[in-house]
């Protein structure tokens, strides 16, 4: 009976163990094939980054003012390529449109817990779309989390 006992609290501690690890690796989507930071004259900075945050900085020093959103998406570069980071739960933002004049510079900070959770150790893209009065572009700002 003790045997047996034993047994069972073994197998349940196993149990826990890989249930526990369940969630904490992050999912990766389709590959991200468009290219990011090809407009002259902008860029995405990335000041600072954690595993549930980061605080950036946007530049533009184009010819044209630039229109852009609160929404973002994260990726995640594995073996040379990078790939969309499927968030855990649905990343909710306002649907303002902002404007970064021509000559401006703009400091934000997202916090993404909720949406993407504790992010492992990785390299990582904070990629925003914004775009101009004739095309949209990808802006990019890499970050490695040790």
């Amino acid at each position: 009976m003790k045997k047996q006992r034993k047994l069972l609290l073994a197998l349940t501690g196993i149990c826990i163990l890989l249930l526990g690890g369940c969630g904490q690796g992050q999912k990766l989507g389709e590959a991200f094939a468009e290219e990011v930071n090809t407009l002259e004259g902008a860029a995405l900075r990335v000041d600072q980054a954690s595993p549930t945050g980061i605080s950036f900085t946007i530049q533009n020093q184009t010819d044209k003012d630039l229109s852009y959103g609160q929404d973002y998406h994260l990726q995640k570069q594995k073996d040379g390529t990078w790939y969309v980071l499927e968030p855990e739960n649905p990343v909710a933002v306002t649907l303002e449109m902002l404007w970064l004049p021509v000559g401006g510079e703009e400091a934000m900070t997202v916090e993404w817990k909720d949406s993407y959770g504790e992010l492992p150790k990785g390299n990582y893209r904070f990629v925003k779309n914004f775009s101009d009065e004739e095309s949209g572009y990808y802006l990019a700002g890499e970050f490695t989390l040790e």
